[in-house]
This record gives structure tokens, C-alpha cells and sequence, in this order.
């Protein structure tokens, strides 16, 4: 159940590449250089650190970057900040999830203290139960979500962040939160990100979290990544559908070479590793199916499932099939539904 909702600031909730593309020319300017940018490359400039922004948008000197970045905050707060506008909709969006007692919270890369400025020039300060920008504590974004999460005392699962750049997701990503690309802002464009879940109006969050809590994508590091359009395993409602595991140590991104009861031993092992993921284990699965290169290889791949589901009360339903060939042309591939 989503619990909290988890908004990047620039080029999420509000628009505010005006302020940010003066005040980065205006910081190029009293430093003396003549390096001129056109708003379409300056739109790099929303979303990382500071820093890397003078480093990789203007090609700027290190021994010049601290400069640049103070004067940058100087500016910024006397004047960039009063340029921003909020996006359609994020008012209505805000409104939404307090009414459905979601808490809203703010994770950016900005200042703490330059934030809240923004936060109370744009009159939504009520609007959020958190508010949270870069400090000594707080370096990146990977941090900020991660204290917005401590702060709140919610679990990773339990929060959706919202962001439009590359930097978001990682974030979220990081923190293992549902994230959804905000096609509205800088970084992300409506038809390479509508994979990831891109929502295409603020009013369409309410829309994703429906859809998060009706099907839950099921994803761990400790079985084979999907490398393909599926997912490991999806969650809806208290069942788990696992995708075929085929025999890929996930450590080394191989095939595990010995007999097909080898490779069996495998496919469980990554099972399990995603039904843990998803909060179940092998002893509430009810269904099994185990497709088999060669039929000749059921006894000792039968040996096997039998010791996988050892401590299970009650076997699941199976079907086993041969079939003409598997990913990777591996001897075996299996996949279950679980319940929680």
C-alpha cells in the first residue's frame, strides 16, 4: 500500500528552468567567462548536483566550481527563485492525496534551506507533510530519499517518488521505491520512458498508485534480472506470479554448466530468491510448472523439485513438458504461483 507520495522539486512540481537558466549565466558571467549554452543544452542542468551542472554543462575549470556554485546560491535566492511557476495540476494532484491520506514530501537536490525558500515563495507549504534538500547530511539524492523515508517511519514499499530525470530514478531505484518518470518535466521524453511508468499529468499520479497497488512489480538483485519486457514476478492481490527461471547464477550472469538436475537446483534457487522478495516462500506455491528439453531427464529433475518442496504441507498442482528448446538452450526451465 502506497503511504506516501515522493516529489522531486525542479522540472516535477514546478517549472523553474527560467530562474535556473539565468542564474547559471549570470554565475558564468561574474566569473568572466564568455561560454554561451542554448536553453536545449542548458536543460542538463536541471536535476544533478550543482557541481557536476558547472562541470559537465559549461566545461568549467575545477579550481572554479566552488565559485560558481557560490555565486549560483547567491543569486538564486534574490532572484532565480521568484521565476518559478507550479505545473498544471500539481495543486489539484496534492489535494487528491491529502484527502486520501497519503502524505506528500519533497526530496531535491537543492538546499535545504533554498527549497523551503522556493517551497513558501509558491504559497504550498501546507501542501506537504516533509520537506527535504541537500544538507552535510544529505549529499545526493539517493540520501534525500532515503531520509524523507526514515523521517516518515515508512517502509521503500510503501512509497511511490515522482521525478523526471535520470537522477530520480536512480534514487528511487536505490532506495528500492516505486518511482514513476515525470513526462511533463526536463529529462525524460513520453515515448522512451513509458516502460518505466510514466505518468503524463500530475493527475495521473493517483492513476499509478491504483495501478501499483492492484499489480505490484516483484524485482530482486538476487536472482536473474528480467532482460527482457516482463517482469520477475508480479504481485496482485494475495497471489505471485513468477516468471521461468531458467538456470542463471545471478552473481556471474551464466549459465550453471553440470546435468539438468544441476541446472534444476538453479532454477529453485532463483525462485526462491524472488518469492522471498515478494514476502511468500516456496511452501505457499500452488502451481508449478517445469518445462523440460528432454523428457528423458524427469526422474533426476523430479528428484530435485521433490527436495524443493520438502517441507511443503501440501504439493502444488504441476504440469512438466518437453518442449523443442529453452533460453539460452539450457535443459530446464520452471515457474510458479504462489500465494502470500
Amino acid at each position: 500500500m502506497i503511504k506516501a507520495v515522493i516529489f522531486d522539486f525542479d522540472g516535477t512540481l514546478c517549472d523553474s528552468s527560467e530562474g535556473i537558466f539565468y542564474t547559471a549565466r549570470k554565475a558564468i558571467e561574474r566569473l568572466g567567462k564568455n561560454i554561451h549554452r542554448s536553453d536545449e543544452e542548458m536543460r542538463a542542468f536541471i536535476g544533478p548536483m550543482l557541481p557536476d551542472c558547472f562541470r559537465n554543462v559549461f566545461g568549467l575549470e575545477e579550481n572554479l566550481i566552488g565559485s560558481a556554485v557560490d555565486i549560483y546560491r547567491d543569486v538564486y535566492h534574490l532572484e532565480g527563485y521568484s521565476m518559478a511557476r507550479l505545473y498544471d495540476g500539481i495543486e489539484e494532484c496534492l489535494d487528491e492525496l491529502g484527502r486520501n491520506s497519503i502524505k506528500r514530501a519533497i526530496a531535491t537536490n537543492k538546499g535545504q534551506d533554498v527549497v523551503e525558500h522556493c517551497i513558501d515563495n509558491l504559497g504550498i507549504r501546507g501542501s506537504f507533510d516533509l520537506i527535504m534538500g541537500t544538507s552535510p547530511e544529505r549529499k545526493n539524492k539517493i540520501e534525500t530519499i532515503r531520509a524523507v523515508l526514515d523521517e516518515l517511519e515508512i517502509e521503500s514499499s510503501e512509497a511511490l517518488m515522482v521525478g523526471d530525470t535520470e537522477n530520480d530514478r536512480e534514487g528511487a531505484e536505490e532506495n528500492n521505491t516505486h518511482f514513476a518518470a515525470a513526462l511533463w518535466g526536463f529529462g525524460f521524453d513520453s515515448n522512451g520512458y513509458n516502460r518505466m511508468d510514466g505518468v503524463h499529468s500530475p493527475l495521473d499520479i493517483a492513476k499509478r498508485i491504483r495501478r501499483i497497488e492492484m499489480i505490484e512489480k516483484i524485482e530482486t538483485k538476487n536472482a536473474p534480472a528480467a532482460i527482457g519486457p516482463y517482469s520477475q514476478a508480479v504481485k496482485v492481490g494475495n497471489m505471485v506470479f513468477c516468471s521461468g527461471q531458467i538456470p542463471v547464477d545471478p552473481a556471474t550472469g551464466n549459465v550453471v554448466q553440470g546435468s539438468t538436475a544441476d541446472q534444476a537446483r538453479q532454477c529453485f534457487r532463483n525462485i526462491k530468491e524472488v518469492l522471498k522478495a515478494a514476502g511468500t516462500d516456496i511452501t505457499k506455491v500452488v502451481k508449478a510448472t517445469v518445462f523440460l528439453k528432454d523428457m528423458a531427464d524427469f526422474v533426476p529433475v523430479n528428484e530435485v523439485y521433490s527436495e524443493a518442496f520438502a517441507d511443503a504441507e501440501v504439493l502444488p498442482a504441476r504440469s512438466a513438458v518437453q518442449v523443442a528448446k529453452l533460453p539460452k538452450d539450457v535443459g530446464v526451465e520452471i515457474e510458479v504461483i504462489a500465494i502470500l
